[in-house]
């Protein structure tokens, strides 16, 4: 028995819940990573998984022994990639998390541009609205908008991200246009329900922060669905210019309280310091911080 192979073949089973999964990923058959998974077990002595009718679970021993075989396997990746970068290749696996809309809008086309100068790089791309944790869950890299809280990770500015409040022209026609923040407590407003502030939109007003206490008509956790929300006319919605402006562009939206100086919310890109950064990630760093420079410019 390959030892290496059972273990690619035990973590890719976990990893995707299933043996077909599993079989699937790695492109074996179903029997050939059962039968490995029967002979790493049987070698070990101990039941690594506990089969069910609907899905798999790890015993306690296949809990430890997957640790230590992912630190391995991780380990062994690192050290073959790390050569190779030695001889000017770079190459390898990058796993970064970012918010969804912002990552689908904004940080596609930049590693577009990564993807092309670094072809043998796999990035392997998770877009969900909630603050990971880099090292805890084997992040490289992410991208965190909004307010940082105190850490060990090393966090570059990537970007100040305006915002602005944003309405359809059906909309203002028939609830009229709000000249001034206070005007909001009276209006239609629809709220990104993960926003860190609560229900506050946040406002300058004669040079000083000002905030507003909305009452939501309607509260969802992406978006991009309260974008389409505000185009269909059913309210005013607070957003970042990255997902207003293609909308105002087209006509299907326009801006209002314009003279209030929305606060931007700070983008950066966090990863956990370490002695050894690899080549694949400072050039990540590198070509995001570009491509998000020369796009303000």
């Amino acid at each position: 028995m390959d030892r290496l192979q059972a273990m690619h073949i035990f973590r890719a089973v976990v990893e995707a819940g299933s043996f077909a999964g599993g079989a699937r990923k790695l492109e074996f058959s179903n029997a050939m990573v059962s039968k490995q998974i029967s002979k790493l077990e049987a070698s070990l002595g101990v039941r690594l998984l506990t089969r069910t009718t609907r899905r798999l679970q790890l015993t306690a021993e296949g809990e430890r022994y997957l640790n230590g075989a992912s630190r391995l396997l991780d380990e062994l990746q690192e050290l073959e990639t790390g050569l190779g970068e030695q001889r000017g290749e770079i190459r390898g696996r990058l796993r970064l998390s970012a918010p969804l809309d912002f990552g689908v809008r904004a940080l596609i086309p930049a590693l577009q541009a990564f993807e092309r100068r670094h072809p043998a790089v796999m990035l392997d791309v998770v877009l969900e609205d909630r603050r990971v944790d880099p090292v805890a869950e084997d992040f490289d890299l992410v991208v965190r908008i909004g307010e940082l809280e105190d850490s060990s990770l090393i966090a570059r500015p990537l970007m100040d991200m305006p915002r602005h409040v944003y309405a359809a022209p059906e909309y203002l026609a028939r609830h009229g246009t709000p000249t001034h923040p206070a005007e909001l407590r009276g209006h239609r407003c629809l709220h990104y329900s993960l926003a860190r502030e609560g229900h506050y939109w946040h406002f300058q007003v004669d040079g000083a922060a000002y905030r507003v206490r909305i009452r939501p008509v309607m509260a969802c956790n992406n978006g991009r669905a309260l974008t389409e929300a505000a185009i269909r006319g059913m309210g005013l919605v607070y957003k970042p210019a990255f997902l207003g402006e293609p909308e105002v562009e087209a006509g299907r939206l326009v801006r209002v309280l314009d003279d209030f100086n929305v606060a931007p919310i700070s983008v950066h890109l966090l990863y956990a310091e370490r002695e050894f950064i690899p080549a694949r990630l400072r050039a990540l760093v590198d070509t995001l911080l570009a491509h998000f420079a020369e796009t303000r410019a």
